[in-house]
């Protein structure tokens, strides 16, 4: 019976490395695929680099050293909240806009004004992916941070959580400390 179970999981991993390996071959047909492959390569590395920037530039390092947020950054979070919400919004659409530019116009190993111009949209995509995946991170985690039940999509997941399992862990809720509040 177990040894069923185990050809069966077997069989579904099968199929689906099948279809993943059919999709990657058709991939690989597109003229675009050189571009894909960039991006694949260097978003990963440019979001880490970018998602650093942007913690900096929001006054946010205090989610990083795992300590409560302090009055002046919870006076500041719903401003920088929206603008990041914004900006992922902003550099999510322009990714995909550049994406299907470079897909349209192909960034393919050719020298030619559509090849130059399909690998400027991929250039476009890939930075703006790189922002939309730093700021939409930073949204969720500086979230998380100030509210454990933010944003909202979370919240609900955290109350059926605490529901399945009657565990207060789930809600977490925050206290603030009345000496921290005194200085401010």
């Amino acid at each position: 019976m177990v040894l069923c179970r185990v050809v069966e999981v077997l069989v579904i991993f099968g199929l689906i490395s099948c279809i993943f390996l059919a999709f990657l071959q058709w991939l690989s047909s597109l003229p675009v695929f050189p571009a894909l492959v960039a991006g694949a390569i260097l978003c990963p590395f440019l979001s880490i680099r970018d998602y650093e920037l942007l913690v900096r530039a929001l006054r946010l390092q205090g989610h990083l050293s795992k300590r409560d947020p302090i009055p002046p950054e919870r006076f500041y979070w719903p401003a920088q909240k929206r603008r990041l919400g914004q900006l992922f919004l902003l550099c999510s659409f322009v990714s995909l806009s550049a994406w299907c530019n470079a897909a349209i116009l192909p960034a393919s190993l050719q020298m030619s004004v559509a090849s130059v111009a399909g690998w400027l949209n991929a250039l476009a995509g890939i930075l703006t992916l790189t922002r939309a995946i730093s700021s939409g991170a930073l949204y969720f985690q500086a979230s998380q941070w100030f509210d454990a039940s933010s944003p909202s999509v979370v919240g609900l997941l955290r109350q059926a959580m605490y529901r399945l399992s009657d565990n207060y862990e789930y809600l977490r809720p925050t206290r603030r400390d009345p000496e921290k509040e005194e200085v401010y």
